[in-house]
């Protein structure tokens, strides 16, 4: 249950973050250097999961 709440709650923050960016970009405000590198990661790790069969997600 825990582990339930934990991932729901990780996945909202990252919803979150990427909502965030997409703002910040849409005002035209400066975005740090770790958050274009989290968001290079998250894209790979996205792209890499597209790829992935399904029958091996399981």
């Amino acid at each position: 249950m825990l582990l339930q709440k934990y991932h729901e709650n990780k996945e909202a923050l990252m919803q979150i973050g990427k909502e965030a960016l997409a703002e910040s970009r849409r005002l035209g405000l400066p975005l740090s250097a770790k958050d274009l590198e989290n968001e290079r990661k998250n894209r790979a790790e996205h792209e890499h999961e597209e790829r992935v069969p399904t029958l091996m997600r399981q």
